[in-house]
């Protein structure tokens, strides 16, 4: 066995191995021109998306958006108030841009905006393959009666007869009622099939609702040309908030745009400028709550001070008319001043008093996670009651906001948290209510105790006078507290008639195109789906082809050297090189031949094996045309048909069945005997196979073997050995240890990659050596410009010119 490199053409570094199995690459080239094979695929692709494109635009329902600006202005301040009656506004917390942008966003605004428009009946006429929703101008209105249950999302259908006669038709296997006045569900209809005639403007109790129908334009006969149907406002307040997105012009700004989608443009228009004025009343509502619950305390405080200012002054005048006093001595009067001091003081603490209470009873109530927080609001000198109720409303905005949203306080862990937070700040706010009023409890003990000395002083004074002075200190001090009182109530009444919104309108609500289909942008992508689609199928076309294609892949598959390319014979005879010695596939046998020589060097008789990874790649094929190349050249040649599993060689020849190398090797043969002359090429002697045996593998690996080549290298000048598939049985490896050289053959898009690239790796394994790549069957395309010979997607031979060969190629 000869394992060294015997020719001039140097082979890849040994340790470089790219036969790695089953790895796979894009073959850039190969896709190009697999473009240019298939571009009426890219033609019929693109025409089928752009007439999709069509029909889409054509019979799909419009999607429209509507848009508006609102600004909503931030006029509070982050540091506590001194005096919480200024303005009667929420603090800033409450109004912060996000809040507001949720609560605009909420259900409950939604679900509002709904009651406030004429949105519980939709109509629409029908079309041959679109229906469209008609608002506006509608040629008839349905009347309905809120206080009977109306059946809601059932289609029906209004056929006009004439101008006075009508036919309604409609049929569910069940829907659910909704009564209008109370704003509820009523249950479910079950099964309703009707259809009957009725005039126009008169009131009809049909199954599962009473309704009248007016007719406005309606005279044209037609069958089913309209069609209404009630809307759940439930329902409908959630679609809305579906299709509804509200955006920040920019981070440093309070300018908010909206935006509505919906199937109908003037209906976005009147939603969304509804729902900014829904949206603003409420907030002026709220502002105004906080300066009413302030003037009703302080309406329950002048109640109470009226009655004690009244008793006084019965009591003062008696007192005069029944002594006759009318003034006091200099020293008493100013006893009696100090006194009206502490008096004062004593009613302004309790007032303050009285607030914190309220404050405390207020945050106590349990209803505080089911309502939004409006306390009424007094001046107090506490910082922290105040910033720990406006964190407190602050966090039962957000809370109350969430739960409008429709999130689940049991399933929601940021709703959990938030209830604790709000909890916990209750608490601390109850503490600081507690303490101050602790703390205010100390100072009227102080005031108390003062009172009482000075009290214990105007004993010294003669007793009438002494009463007189008390009379008149507490009418005094009642009168000051009243008047403090009105003056208030007066501020807050003023206050609240001055009370503007925090938001405004900067521009209307406006059409702002269609959303869907967009034309230009449908017709984009269908040009790009166009495309893509044969792309990918040409791609796929190559990453699921697991056949080697060409000389490329060969070469991604292994560093072997290729030594010959053979296009596919389409001649009726195997022997193209004797029988077509002009052809293109003599030629590439002949390139073989040349190659083979710097392989084998200066050999004196080389052997040659040829072999594959897989049956029906060519090896007889080709081991007949080599063989014939090589005697041509006149070189005494012998064809061995080693394959003694399923001989080839008989039947591509066909030898009558002949003792050939298997007889040999048993010894019921001698060479004379069965070495056989072609019939028709000299120097060509043909060796075949014999009679199949029972255990070929021993019979290839015995000494008889080594014997037999050895006899043959001093016949003859050149010997080719026509193998059986190296990826299948071992004989191959047996014989390729006695070949010189070894031709490996990939026959084209038939040869399984992850097969080709394990019979290298075993072959190396093995140690075998000066093993050339034979790339078989590469097909052969006709243009009109002669023939093009397709090796892979990287070499492309043309011969002739418009079928003229020139003599040197046959066709």
């Amino acid at each position: 066995m000869n394992t060294t490199y015997k020719g001039s053409i140097n082979t890849p570094t040994p340790s470089v191995n790219k036969a790695t199995g089953n790895q796979f690459t894009i073959d850039y080239r190969k896709l190009l021109m697999d473009g240019v094979q298939y571009w009426w695929l890219f033609l019929v692709t693109i025409g089928l998306a752009l007439i999709i494109v069509t029909l889409k635009h054509r019979y799909v329902q419009p999607l429209y958006n509507a848009t508006m600006t609102i600004l909503m202005e931030d006029r509070g301040t982050e540091q506590p108030q001194s005096d919480m009656m200024e303005g009667f506004g929420l603090s800033s917390a409450m109004r912060s841009l996000e809040n507001q942008m949720a609560i605009l966003s909420s259900w409950r605004t939604m679900r509002q905006t709904i009651s406030e428009l004429n949105f519980n009946i939709s109509y629409y006429k029908t079309g041959r393959v679109k229906n469209s929703e008609m608002y506006g101008n509608i040629p008839f209105t349905v009347q309905y009666d809120p206080f009977v249950p109306q059946l809601t999302d059932v289609d029906i259908y209004l056929s006009v007869i004439d101008a006075k006669t009508f036919k309604l038709t409609y049929s569910t296997e069940g829907a659910n009622y909704y009564l209008y006045n109370k704003q509820s569900q009523s249950g479910n209809s079950g099964a309703i099939n009707y259809d009957n005639t009725h005039h126009f403007g008169e009131w009809l109790d049909l199954p599962g609702m009473r309704i009248m129908i007016e007719n406005h334009s309606l005279s044209k006969p037609e069958e089913k040309g309209y069609y209404f149907h009630f809307n759940n406002p439930d329902v409908l307040a959630a679609e809305y908030q579906r299709n509804f997105k509200s955006l920040r012009s920019n981070e440093n700004t309070s300018i908010v745009k909206l935006f509505l989608t919906g199937k109908t443009s003037a209906k976005n228009i009147d939603f969304l400028n509804k729902l900014a004025a829904v949206f603003i009343r409420n907030n002026l509502d709220k502002k105004n709550q906080i300066a009413t619950n302030t003037i009703r305390f302080i309406e329950e405080q002048l109640i109470i001070i009226s009655d004690s200012l009244s008793d006084k002054g019965t009591e003062l005048s008696h007192f005069r008319t029944s002594n006759q006093i009318q003034s006091v001595p200099a020293q008493a009067e100013l006893l009696f001043g100090k006194l009206e001091q502490l008096a004062g003081q004593t009613s302004q603490i309790k007032l303050e008093k009285n607030y914190y209470q309220y404050l405390n009873t207020y945050f106590s109530n349990d209803s505080l996670f089911n309502q939004s927080l409006a306390p009424a609001s007094y001046p107090i000198q506490n910082s922290a009651v105040t910033t720990q109720t406006a964190n407190l409303i602050e966090l039962s905005m957000e809370f109350q906001t969430l739960k409008e949203q429709g999130s689940q306080e049991t399933v929601n862990p940021y709703i959990i948290e938030l209830k604790a937070k709000m909890e916990i700040a209750r608490q601390t706010l109850l503490k600081a209510i507690n303490n101050q009023i602790a703390m205010i409890n100390r100072e009227l003990l102080r005031i108390t105790e003062e009172e009482h000395k000075i009290t214990t002083e105007l004993y010294q004074l003669p007793e009438k006078e002494r009463q007189l002075f008390g009379i008149e200190r507490e009418f005094s001090l009642n009168n000051e507290v009243y008047t403090f009182l009105l003056r208030k109530r007066s501020e807050a009444q003023i206050q609240k008639a001055s009370n503007t919104p925090d938001h405004s309108v900067l521009e209307e609500a406006r059409y702002a195109g269609q959303v869907y289909p967009i034309e230009g942008s449908d017709r984009q992508k269908a040009l790009l789906i166009g495309l893509f689609l044969p792309f990918l199928f040409l791609v796929g076309k190559q990453v699921l082809n697991n056949k080697i294609g060409g000389t490329d892949d060969v070469e991604r598959l292994t560093d072997l050297p290729i030594i010959g390319n053979v296009i596919h014979n389409n001649k009726e005879l195997p022997n193209v090189v004797f029988n077509h010695p002009k052809s293109v596939i003599t030629e590439a046998f002949r390139r073989v031949r040349a190659r083979l020589e710097y392989f084998t060097g200066s050999e004196k008789c080389p052997i040659i094996a040829i072999s594959s990874s897989m049956p029906g790649e060519g090896k007889t094929f080709c081991a007949l045309n080599i063989a014939s190349v090589f005697a041509i050249s006149g070189k005494k040649t012998l064809l061995m048909g080693f394959d003694l599993r399923k001989p080839g060689l008989n039947k591509v020849l066909n030898i009558p069945k002949h003792n050939g190398i298997s007889n040999y090797l048993i010894g019921q043969a001698v060479l004379e005997d069965i070495i056989q002359p072609h019939s028709d090429l000299p120097n060509l002697y043909i060796l075949p196979s014999g009679t199949i045996p029972p255990n070929p593998s021993e019979l290839i690996g015995s000494h008889k073997t080594t014997e037999l080549l050895n006899h043959l290298k001093q016949q003859f000048e050149v010997i080719i050995i026509d193998t059986p598939p190296m990826g299948i049985v071992s004989d191959a490896y047996l014989l390729a240890r006695h070949a010189d050289s070894m031709i490996f053959l990939s026959r084209q898009n038939f040869t399984v990659r992850s097969v080709f690239t394990n019979t290298i790796k075993q072959m190396k394994d093995e140690g075998i050596s000066n093993i050339g790549i034979l790339l078989n069957d590469i097909p052969v395309k006709k243009s009109v410009f002669g023939y093009n010979y397709y090796y892979g997607s990287k070499y492309g031979y043309g011969y002739g010119v418009y079928g003229n060969n020139h003599g040197y190629y046959e066709d």
